[in-house]
């Protein structure tokens, strides 16, 4: 390819990226960044819709890096190229260049000028194959000392050749660049003393991120240390009450979508969890009733969703496919299941089932959304579809959602109803089911 034509490819790749790094909504996502903010976590939905715009920003922003570096050689070396081919590479390069720092500008000082945006977009995104620290690096690039330097002589250079810039209007592949230019070069107008400042500000903010990754990552060591140790204290001997005739008939009620709230009594967590009911798996059915939901996984997924498994639960060991038997090891049970359409369950559980193979978050933080606790998984599931709003609660200066808020949605009639129950003192040998599930489940953690 000649070096004429790879100029004019690099013209096109960018004139078809800046719309996606720049008209990615920010007004939209913006209402919604201040929404969040106001109450200091993302719902799921949220969240999913600021990773979306991150996504796509960040998709964008390599393509126009590379375009950038492809170019860099034709400029720096003026021995290899006529003044006229130099003059459009260097044309494409400033224009991506400009469209670069005005969008970081916008993603820093509009979506994340508050510490919870600044940490959401900091998370991994394990589904987009997104690593971790990726604002902090946006970020950084806009206060390098090289990248102000590489800025300071383009804007020169574009000042000393402007009308040479101009005249390129009259190219068809080039037009765009010009255009380009002129509504995104403001961006580079920052004074030395506005540079110093914002430089600042970026050091303070390292340093305080730093200073709380630190701290969480002790404390989520100290959480993880101990929940395993706790997880693991059982009474020696102890024959769980949920029994393989339990397991069987539950087995056959089940649906697709339903919310399995159990108990252990022998349990050393139970005296640090909240309430008489800790823990929620999500029943998401058998690979026939997954087929015939429709609902749509990769390869990875239908190779492990298969044969037995019917259950997505989050334990110490991580969110994982289980069977219904290994998840019924326990002494009492509540079933409760989403009122929703066939194609909002199909949702949901599509949504659920992206958080298979995360790790356990020992801080029970719903903040973040690469490590899950098991209630989180029912959480991200169903938040925000159909008629289904979950209000998180705050724990210990976290907003969590415990069994318990689960359970109160369904005797409350918000998005759930009670199916079954087994395990109470007054249901302790028999299994209850719809209308006479209501008392016992009442008097089980209600009453106490």
């Amino acid at each position: 390819m000649t070096v004429a034509r790879q100029i004019q490819r690099a013209a096109r790749s960018l004139e078809s990226a800046v719309p996606l790094i720049l008209d990615q909504g920010i007004d939209r996502t913006e209402a919604m960044v201040r929404a969040a903010i106001e109450r200091g976590y993302f719902t799921p939905e949220e969240d999913e819709s600021l990773r979306l715009a991150f996504h796509e920003y960040l998709t964008a922003r390599a393509v126009i890096r590379s375009t950038i570096e492809e170019l860099r050689p034709w400029i720096v070396r003026r021995d290899v190229l006529t003044t006229e081919l130099q003059l459009r590479a260097f044309a494409v390069a400033y224009a991506a260049a400009t469209v670069l720092v005005r969008a970081g500008h916008a993603i820093v000082t509009r979506l994340a000028d508050h510490p919870v945006t600044r940490r959401k977009l900091d998370e991994p995104d394990h589904e987009r194959g997104i690593p971790r620290k990726q604002f902090t690096r946006v970020y950084r690039s806009l206060t390098s000392h090289r990248n102000a330097w590489s800025l300071r002589w383009a804007r020169q250079f574009a000042r000393d050749h402007r009308s040479e810039l101009a005249a390129l209007r009259g190219d068809p592949v080039y037009a765009p660049m010009v255009d380009i230019i002129e509504a995104s070069e403001s961006a580079l107008d920052i004074s030395l003393a506005r540079y110093l400042k914002g430089r600042l500000r970026f050091t303070g903010y390292r340093w305080r991120r730093r200073q709380k990754a630190a701290f969480r990552t002790a404390m989520f060591g100290l959480f993880e240390g101990s929940g395993r140790i706790l997880s693991n204290l059982r009474l020696p001997g102890y024959r769980k009450r949920v029994n393989a005739t339990v397991v069987g008939r539950l087995a056959q009620i089940l649906e697709p979508g339903d919310v399995l709230v159990t108990r252990h009594h022998d349990a050393a967590s139970n005296f640090f969890l909240p309430g008489y009911w800790p823990h929620a798996a999500l029943h998401i059915g058998t690979e026939e009733q997954r087929i015939a939901l429709g609902i749509e996984v990769n390869e990875a997924h239908a190779r492990s969703w298969t044969g037995a498994i019917r259950i997505l639960e989050a334990r110490r060991d991580g969110v994982l496919y289980r069977l219904l038997e290994d998840t019924l090891s326990v002494d009492a049970v509540v079933v409760i299941r989403p009122i929703l359409s066939a194609e909002e369950l199909r949702c949901a559980l599509e949504r659920a089932i992206v958080h298979e193979g995360k790790l356990f978050d020992f801080a029970f933080d719903f903040f973040r959304a690469d490590r899950v606790v098991c209630t989180e998984v029912v959480y991200r599931a169903f938040d925000g579809i159909g008629d289904i709003r979950f209000q998180l609660q705050e724990r210990a200066g976290r907003f969590t959602l415990s069994a318990e808020d689960l359970l109160d949605c369904a005797l409350d009639g918000r998005g759930f109803r009670p199916i079954a129950l087994f395990g109470t003192p007054e249901t302790r040998r028999r299994v209850v089911y719809e209308d006479a599930v209501r008392e016992p489940l009442i008097k089980s953690y209600r009453n106490r």
